[in-house]
């Protein structure tokens, strides 16, 4: 089977991911390419500061420093790198390091991209971008282009998944491997793990947790398409419920529940 990684270069969660699916399925993946954007990439009118702020109220102060410092270093070695003082720590190097070719691209919508993409014959994409994937690049692998999505499809499809489990206190979440479509989180789901939701979790417990279970899922969901066991799980839309990114209100809300959990 012929793959091909659409990735947003994110240290924190998304590198290990893909290091992940690379170290398995090495030989069948032929290209990797980083889009612009990345975790902070939001949609037109919204405030990336605000968005911060809610971050900072969501994940606690001591964990939005470690991840903030964690970002921040990735960076520095970047341009450390630039200047041929340090590796490249980029998920892009790595899949180089195992021969896979690497693009870097403004935008996998572009004209130019999809050309490139069209001469592959690729049969299945994986996009963990921060971009909305438009139906002229959804058209071009054979058996479609895969996402993976951290809640249990069709609810909470949208964004920052863990956080809207929490607060509205869910029994049980996982991660849905799904395919894309134009609709948001709507196309049906090739595999999907679940697991309990225990009153000590949080923001933060919960996204580890997916993450420990994405690679697998998604690796699962590989095997399958290749085996061509098309029995998929129904991403029904009259089922489905979406969230927004959390404004500031939304976090204090949370922020407050997680403070009262501690005394009660």
């Amino acid at each position: 089977m012929r793959i091909y990684i659409i990735t947003m270069d994110d240290p924190i969660q998304t590198y290990d991911f893909i290091k992940e699916i690379i170290d398995v399925k090495e030989d069948e993946i032929i290209g990797l390419a980083i889009p612009k954007g990345n975790r902070l990439t939001l949609s037109k009118g919204k405030s990336k500061y605000s968005y911060i702020l809610s971050l900072l109220l969501i994940m606690g102060p001591w964990h939005f420093f470690k991840t903030s410092v964690k970002t921040v270093f990735h960076k520095i070695k970047k341009k450390m790198f630039a200047f041929g003082i340090s590796k490249d720590p980029s998920i892009a190097a790595y899949a180089a390091s195992k021969g896979i070719p690497t693009l870097s691209i403004t935008t996998p919508n572009s004209k130019k991209f999809r050309t490139h993409l069209e001469t592959l014959d690729i049969d299945i994409i994986i996009n963990q971008s921060q971009n909305i994937v438009k139906k002229e690049l959804l058209s071009i692998p054979k058996i479609g282009v895969l996402n993976r999505h951290n809640a249990l499809l069709p609810k909470n499809r949208g964004r920052l998944t863990p956080f809207w489990v929490v607060l509205n206190g869910e029994k049980e979440t996982g991660v849905s491997i799904h395919f894309v479509e134009e609709g948001i989180d709507s196309g049906d789901i090739v595999v999907q793990k679940k697991y309990e939701v225990k009153k000590s979790d949080n923001f933060n417990s919960i996204v580890r947790k997916n993450y420990t279970i994405a690679a697998k899922a998604m690796i699962e969901a590989l095997d399958i398409l290749e085996r061509k066991e098309f029995n998929y799980i129904s991403n029904d839309d009259d089922k489905a419920t979406y969230n927004t990114t959390p404004n500031l209100n939304e976090a204090l809300q949370y922020r407050k529940k997680r403070i009262k959990l501690l005394f009660s």
